[in-house]
């Protein structure tokens, strides 16, 4: 009984540490649009590499690292769509995508893919999930 609970209690802490890899950000508008990148426990994806393209150009407009609190300050030169792709050496990363409008104010920033789906997600997995429990009493009910 006592296996039972340390594995039903390690099961408990998977998505704890599932969450620790989530790269999220925030955005803030003033002179320079600046973008602060950062873990789900809030903490700052500091030092970092990042690289900023103008959409359709395969070199970069900016690149350079975060500062110590997960940070970027961009200027764009013109309006248009612009891809901010950060990563770390332990394979966190964001790559997202977003418009700056006449003034070089940011105007537009897409969603990640998990932001947007998470809902149709969890969704399809409560319901595959109860599916699967049911199965397993038909069956065990089954049996003589």
């Amino acid at each position: 009984m006592c296996v039972k609970s340390v594995l039903v209690f390690l099961c408990g802490l998977c998505p704890m540490l599932v969450q620790a890899h989530d790269l999220q950000y925030t955005a803030t508008q003033g002179e320079a649009t600046i973008l602060r990148l950062f873990h789900a426990d809030d903490s700052s994806f500091h030092f970092e590499a990042y690289e900023i393209y103008r959409e359709g150009d395969s070199q970069p407009y900016q690149l350079g690292r975060t500062d110590g609190q997960g940070r970027i300050a961009f200027l764009p030169d013109q309006a248009g769509r612009w891809r901010l792709i950060a990563f770390s050496e332990d394979g966190h990363g964001l790559d997202i995508r977003f418009t700056t409008d006449a003034m070089a104010r940011l105007s537009g920033l897409d969603k990640p893919f998990h932001e947007r789906h998470a809902s149709l997600l969890v969704g399809v997995s409560l319901i595959l999930g109860l599916f699967g429990i049911l199965m397993l009493f038909v069956r065990r009910k089954q049996r003589p």
